[in-house]
């Protein structure tokens, strides 16, 4: 009887295993929360949903749909945005590659960092970052940033919506959102003017004139 029973158990516990096997999706290795190498604030989070890889902006919740198209690579087609997922020597995914340039590294799913401390600049320190800067490089070279200061900070007006944004001071020349999602920095020429603004770690505007 004894055996029997052992017999049994065995048996329904490998037809669990096999069960679970079974329901285990191929996607599963991609999913969880990512975190920008160019701002640490802003994240990613990649689920599952009807068998298709789903991109969450955590700073604004769209999401958008992939399709893969090879063993680490997905695309959607119709904004033509490419992921790529990258291996450690453990095989274990560490990192996805946005548009062939974007870096995400792979985070615990409860990992959030802590916002960096602000400062308020006198109007003094502000005056010099006023002013219009344009566009550096390809795309709408008739789009322009307006920065005028504003209680310690500053404010941005996007000209192609005439959105505003509060800026915060974290240093004299660096400041971010509230959010800490947008930074901003300012670079100073060899003589101490400021002729440009860095936008996300990456995006280039000339100050003019």
């Amino acid at each position: 009887m004894k055996k029997f029973v052992y017999f049994f158990l065995l048996i329904l516990s490998i037809h669990a295993g096999a069960q679970t096997a079974g329901n285990s999706s191929p996607l599963k290795q991609f999913l969880g929360k990512y975190q920008s190498a160019d701002n640490r604030m802003t994240m990613l989070l990649i689920q599952e949903k009807d068998q298709h890889l789903v991109l969450k902006q955590l700073w604004d919740n769209q999401e958008i749909a992939f399709t893969q198209t090879d063993a680490l690579r997905f695309r959607n087609e119709e904004r033509n945005f490419p992921l790529e997922f990258k291996k450690d020597s453990k095989g274990q995914i560490v990192q996805v590659v946005a548009f062939d340039r974007d870096i995400w590294n792979k985070v615990a799913d409860n990992y959030q960092p802590q916002l960096l401390k602000t400062i308020s600049l006198t109007a003094e320190q502000l005056k010099p970052l006023e002013g219009q800067y344009h566009a550096s490089g390809e795309g709408d070279n008739n789009a322009s940033l307006q920065i005028t200061a504003s209680g310690g900070g500053l404010i941005l007006k996007q000209s192609w919506d005439n959105k505003e944004v509060k800026l915060f001071a974290i240093s004299n020349l660096e400041f971010f959102n509230n959010t800490q999602t947008f930074p901003i920095k300012f670079v100073k020429d060899k003589d101490g003017n400021v002729t440009q603004l860095i936008a996300f770690n990456r995006d280039i505007w000339i100050k003019g004139r």
